[in-house]
């Protein structure tokens, strides 16, 4: 096998895994789902009344029902509170309104962040796993180059290589 040949087929397979991967990754997957449902919203103040929130909600995620946090769900002050007594961690549930219902989400087992600007740090780790795979690829083929023969000399002459 060339060398070329080599390194488009190792380029291919690494394509195809990293294709994989990242669908698996964005809930695209079968039996996955690409959106969540924010079942509770909880909003608190930090003591520069900064507004603070986490989300907590459902999924499914390899054909299983799956719940957990939601990060990045963009929880705006006009949201109504429900209680106004704040729980015992100073927090106070918000009606999520139907349009924040249902967000698309990047998910695994334990945890979920939705496609907004507020998670962007988030979208960074996948772009990250990819340019690193990217140059491992690029490693390898560069690796599996044939070898260069040196130059020989002819077979009747008396010269020695220096």
């Amino acid at each position: 096998m060339s060398a070329v040949t080599a390194r488009w087929a190792a380029i291919v397979v690494v394509g195809l895994a990293l294709v994989g991967m990242l669908s698996w990754v964005a809930g695209s997957w079968p039996a996955d789902q690409t959106r969540a449902t924010v079942d509770h919203c909880y909003v608190t103040h930090d003591r520069l009344e900064a507004m603070h929130s986490r989300c907590v909600g459902n999924w499914t995620r390899g054909g299983r029902g799956r719940q957990g946090p939601i990060h990045g769900v963009d929880v705006q002050e006009s949201w109504k509170i429900i209680d106004g007594e704040p729980s015992s961690a100073y927090e106070w549930e918000v009606a999520v309104p139907a349009s924040a219902r249902q967000p698309r989400v990047l998910a695994d087992t334990r945890q979920a962040w939705t496609l907004s600007p507020r998670a962007l740090p988030w979208g960074l780790v996948p772009a990250g796993l990819v340019a690193l795979l990217a140059a491992l690829a690029w490693l390898i083929t560069a690796s599996v180059r044939a070898p260069r023969s040196a130059p020989s000399a002819p077979a009747g002459s008396s010269a020695t290589p220096t």
